[in-house]
């Protein structure tokens, strides 16, 4: 089935990924009381302890860093969404092998859904932060409009990669695992507890040049950018390159092509296999 078709087959199953992406939201938090209110509870509890270890027992102001504890959540709350979905999405057609192997639809609708499921809590906990912000005084910018944009980059980049992943996934299952090592590692590979200016001011050229390849070191400046207002809170911790971000945007735009045909290529084989 050439690509376009596969397109327009995935848009008349848009109803069936709402369904699936409801599905997982409410799984969640099945039997629990306070359900989705946990996913605006999170950010407050991690503001609370960040407040307290680096605010108050540390005292951190490195690099003239201002409201420290934002600073790192700004990074964390971007990431976690980012790290939960890959994992959750690179395993949703081996988890969902019953649904695969009973009925015809657009298998990529699995990981994809997993993606819009995650997206939802991270929208509920960037609301909250964006309250406390306010609540805090910490001075905003009217680049937080450009949250929806950040936030589209980083969709674009997790469909790409879990679509690749999630159908290799299903012939070798130590992907998962390894993608689990992998976010490990990546984490601090993001300028998240640490400023950007760290990397670039205190390593070789070439090393610099290593790092910036990172898709997701990118991503994180530019919540930090727009949520944050680093170049006011955190002046050491803005570096805005359109160069790269215009290679995150073409890189994943890149991937998704590449995982969607892999993908479309090899699922009449996964009912075989899982």
């Amino acid at each position: 089935m050439r690509l376009r078709e596969r397109l327009r087959e995935l848009l008349r199953s848009r109803e069936l990924l709402w369904n699936l992406t409801r599905k997982e939201v409410k799984v969640k938090y099945k039997n629990s009381l306070l359900g989705f209110v946990w996913s605006m509870v999170y950010p407050m509890i991690m503001l609370a302890v960040y407040y307290v270890a680096f605010g108050v027992i540390f005292q951190v102001r490195s690099e003239g860093m201002r409201y420290f504890a934002f600073y790192l959540l700004a990074g964390i709350l971007p990431w976690n969404f980012f790290s939960t979905s890959m994992l959750l999405s690179v395993g949703s057609v081996v988890t969902n092998s019953l649904l695969v192997k009973k009925i015809y639809f657009p298998r990529e609708v699995l990981p994809i859904s997993q993606i819009g499921a995650q997206a939802f809590h991270f929208l509920l906990q960037e609301l909250v932060f964006v309250v406390f912000l306010v609540i805090f005084g910490v001075p905003l910018s009217p680049w937080i409009l450009a949250f929806p944009l950040v936030m589209m980059l980083q969709v674009l980049l997790l469909v790409g990669l879990t679509l690749f992943l999630s159908a290799l996934n299903v012939y070798f299952r130590d992907i998962q695992y390894f993608t689990e090592l992998l976010l490990l590692a990546w984490f601090w590979m993001n300028p998240i507890v640490y400023p950007v200016t760290f990397i670039l001011g205190r390593f070789p050229e070439w090393a610099q040049n290593i790092y910036l390849i990172n898709p997701m070191a990118h991503i994180t400046l530019l919540y930090q950018y727009v949520v944050y207002n680093s170049p006011v809170n955190a002046p050491s911790a803005v570096y805005i390159s359109w160069k790269g971000i215009l290679g995150v945007v073409g890189g994943s735009l890149v991937l998704i092509y590449l995982g969607y045909l892999y993908f479309t290529s090899q699922e009449h084989r996964f009912a075989e296999f899982i």
